[in-house]
């Protein structure tokens, strides 16, 4: 327990090529626990996906079957697509089971509702966008890739990204305002990940959105039939490169220290992270 932290031989990262990361990998080392980032994403040891992430994941699906047109927005046929799968998701009760496709179908009826809607003249040009931007921050280069859920256009021409969340919990509102995950879409359609869905030109950032499906707006938004939407303003200032560069400084510093935090309730390595009680090595 008292050994000084060890250095790899072997690098972890070519410091002569661009940092490669993802908009959640960005929020992980930066803002939450970069030794979360490191044993979860770099050695792969995270726990297996969980019936959540397959509720998640099947509920993005037929959002981008709407949005593409394969499938009617419909909730009948909408609930049929869903039955198909449903059996799949491993959950570990009957009525855990029945309960979760009670809030399923919640969430395609919010989405549909949130579809249909005039959102201030916007209007669908992607869904599903994949995305590979490279990005300077400081002294270094960082790749960041992804997938935009949905990409629109509003009245003024500008690009507009919507991300759709099926979990539990919600940032607040001051931390949407520089939630990292949307402000990389941001930066993406600055540079370009969306030209060839606007007719080969450049469009300008609109700004971005949670939409939050498991969850009904507030009363005056639309209530429980609309989901909760937490919208960011096109970025100003300079604090989405700083991120980049942090994230990139310890990815090739190897600077992986834990940081404690909300995210602690959910993280698979509680038991063996140093900055957790269950996790300490008691020396006497």
């Amino acid at each position: 327990g008292m050994y000084e932290p060890t250095a790899s031989q072997v690098p972890l990262r070519d410091r002569d090529q661009p940092v490669v990361l993802s908009g959640s990998a960005l929020d992980q080392l930066a803002n939450t626990c970069a030794l979360q980032w490191f044993l979860g994403r770099e050695v792969k040891a995270d726990a297996p996906a969980t019936a959540a992430q397959g509720f998640g994941n099947v509920v993005h699906v037929l959002a981008d079957e709407v949005a593409s047109g394969r499938t009617p927005a419909d909730l009948d046929v909408l609930m049929e697509r869903l039955d198909s799968v449903w059996n799949a998701l491993a959950f570990d009760a009957p009525w855990k089971s029945a309960q979760e496709k009670e809030t399923a179908r919640a969430a395609l009826e919010r989405f549909l509702n949130w579809h249909v809607l005039d959102r201030a003249a916007r209007t669908p040009v992607a869904s599903e966008r994949d995305f590979d931007v490279t990005l300077e921050a400081g002294e270094y280069q960082v790749r960041i890739r992804g997938q935009m859920d949905r990409v629109e256009t509003d009245g003024d021409g500008r690009a507009y990204v919507v991300d759709f969340k099926t979990g539990k919990n919600t940032p607040t509102s001051a931390e949407v305002a520089r939630h990292p995950q949307l402000a990389v879409y941001q930066l993406a359609v600055a540079e370009g990940a969306v030209d060839d869905a606007f007719g080969g030109a450049r469009p300008e950032p609109g700004g971005a959105e949670l939409v939050q499906l498991r969850q009904g707006a507030a009363k005056k938004d639309g209530g429980e039939s609309m989901p909760r939407v937490q919208a960011q303003q096109p970025l100003e200032g300079e604090w989405v490169g700083d991120l980049l560069a942090t994230a990139a400084g310890k990815v090739l510093d190897e600077r992986f220290t834990p940081s404690t935090g909300q995210h602690c309730t959910h993280c698979s390595f509680r038991a063996s992270c140093s900055a957790r009680p269950e996790g300490r090595h008691v020396v006497e």
